[in-house]
């Protein structure tokens, strides 16, 4: 399989403060900051995977944010990222963002991830190896509640 293997993998999470500017007008996590802190997760997940250095380009088809309860600071979000769904060009993400103040869940993120050709921007195939990393990490990791 090229070198990941199960055994290899470890639970992909970003660990990130919240900024004051980042509130709102009503003391909380401005909506619009969920989805840089979903970006954040999924770019760390997508270096975990050594997606990047495949030289794969994606775009995102679907991005969803279930908000549970405010965030307020200071605080820092810890985001768990999971695979939930592999197709052949795509695959389905789920992040769970918790908050450290709290100790609980605040939101529940989901991305379907489609891979493209850079130049022509159609929609390709999941390379056979990077389909393998990401069916391992799905069947190994698993969300909380789920």
């Amino acid at each position: 399989m090229g070198g990941c293997t199960v055994t290899e993998l470890s639970l992909s999470a970003v660990s990130r403060p919240i900024s004051w500017g980042e509130m709102d007008l009503f003391g909380h996590l401005n909506n619009v900051h969920y989805f840089r802190y979903l970006e954040d997760a999924r770019i760390a997940f997508l270096n975990h995977l050594r997606f990047f250095e495949n030289n794969l380009y994606s775009v995102i088809l679907k991005n969803e944010c279930e908000y549970h309860r405010p965030v307020v600071y200071p605080d820092c979000l810890n985001t768990h990222s999971y695979v939930t769904h592999v197709g052949n060009s795509s695959f389905t993400m789920l992040y769970q963002v918790f908050s450290k103040q709290q100790e609980s869940l605040v939101a529940t993120g989901k991305r379907v991830i489609v891979l493209v050709d850079p130049g022509r921007f159609e929609k390709k195939s999941i390379p056979v190896e990077m389909r393998e990393r990401l069916i391992n990490y799905m069947q190994e990791f698993q969300p909380h509640g789920q």
